[in-house]
């Protein structure tokens, strides 16, 4: 919808095409992000208290976007009605009207914040990555050693592994305690025995340690 600006000056153009819109200065000033004291000056026709003429006219174009007017209209509009205005330069509290999508500084304060949050997930993805595809553990307290000859039929099997882990002891999976360790009593037969110790971590790699008992009555 277009606003015809023949004989009609920046404060009509601007208040006809506020009520077009049904809008308000409040309203405006949200979607355009331009104070909205210049806004009311604007809809009361008062140009001594816009900012300077740069401001201004970047806060025309914000309204003509906004508000759906031809740009050269109030730009033509303004021109008319600036020489009966004093000059009046910028000062500290004029800005031009910034853009709502644009990117927007964070505070050091919120970046030190984003930081910390940042490396505690990265913290805990490498220890559940540790957790699924680390590589296992194990300590065999006994047998202590290889070939080990015994002259009872049975040995007591005991060590340790992270609790995490999966324990078979010959293709049988033993459960550790909550500490890791564990106990099993394991029956011989005469001769050799070979006691396999296989460790798998989940989704992660496999250990293997294997152990020769002689049982010899």
């Amino acid at each position: 919808m277009s606003i015809n600006g023949e004989s009609k000056n920046l404060k009509e153009i601007f208040n006809e095409a506020l009520e077009l819109r049904d809008l308000d200065v409040e309203k405006l000033a949200e979607l355009t992000d331009i104070p909205v004291n210049y806004l009311v000056a604007l809809s009361d026709g008062d140009l001594s208290k816009l900012p300077a003429s740069p401001y201004i006219r970047g806060y025309l174009f914000k309204i003509a976007e906004t508000l759906k007017i031809d740009i050269d209209l109030l730009l033509k509009a303004y021109k008319q009605e600036l020489p009966l205005w004093p000059v009046k330069v910028s000062g500290g509290e004029d800005k031009l009207p910034s853009n709502r999508y644009a990117f927007k500084f964070f505070s050091k304060k919120t970046i030190i914040i984003a930081t910390i949050i940042l490396l505690l997930i990265i913290g805990f993805l490498i220890w559940r990555f540790s957790n699924f595809f680390g590589m296992p553990r194990i300590e065999v307290f006994s047998p202590a050693s290889n070939n080990l000859i015994v002259a009872t039929s049975s040995i007591e099997l005991s060590g340790k592994i992270d609790p995490r882990d999966k324990l078979v002891i010959n293709n049988e999976e033993l459960l550790a305690q909550v500490n890791g360790q564990f106990e099993k009593n394991f029956p011989l037969q005469i001769g050799i025995n070979t006691i396999e110790f296989k460790v798998k971590r989940f989704l992660g790699k496999e250990i293997k340690i294997i152990r020769q008992v002689i049982y010899q009555p």
